[in-house]
């Protein structure tokens, strides 16, 4: 009975911080609309580019984050995966952005090209895990059909 005290109270914690955290995301998402929608009207011919870009990328990683959110209440956990979408969608919007310096962009491009071998690591590590899966249940099934005097 402890045990299950302490689990429910750690996912009553947790889904309380899910909503703060996507309480904040929600005020910040609202804030950075302001400003763009402040800077596009105000502005005229004196509007950067290069912030307007940005924080238009940065409405974008809201969504992502809302997302992440809304699966972690639907399904209970996040997956590795989205974190790894989410990495590289990141990278790739920050490439955009901030184009300047070539050491930038060098180590950005790295970045990338990293969370991508991650990516397919990940990728296959599960397809070869649900394979010895089900090669050991067949193995299993075979046995029993090749052994059907012993009672399994």
């Amino acid at each position: 009975m402890n045990r299950k005290y302490i689990d429910r109270t750690y996912v009553i914690i947790l889904d309380i911080a899910m909503v703060a955290l996507g309480l904040i995301m929600i005020s910040f998402f609202g804030k950075e609309i302001w400003n763009l929608g402040s800077m596009l009207l105000a502005g005229g011919a004196s509007v950067n580019f290069y912030k307007v870009s940005e924080i238009i990328l940065e409405t974008f990683m809201f969504f992502e984050f809302a997302i992440l959110t809304r699966e972690y209440f639907v399904q209970d956990r996040i997956s590795l995966q989205n974190f790894i979408y989410i990495g590289i969608t990141a990278m790739l919007r920050n490439l955009l952005v901030i184009h300047n310096d070539t050491l930038d962009i060098l180590i950005q491009a790295a970045a990338i090209s990293l969370l991508v071998l991650v990516f397919i690591a990940y990728n296959l590590s599960k397809r070869y895990i649900l394979t010895q899966k089900h090669h050991d249940e067949r193995d299993g099934k075979i046995f029993i059909e090749e052994h059907p005097e012993n009672d399994f």
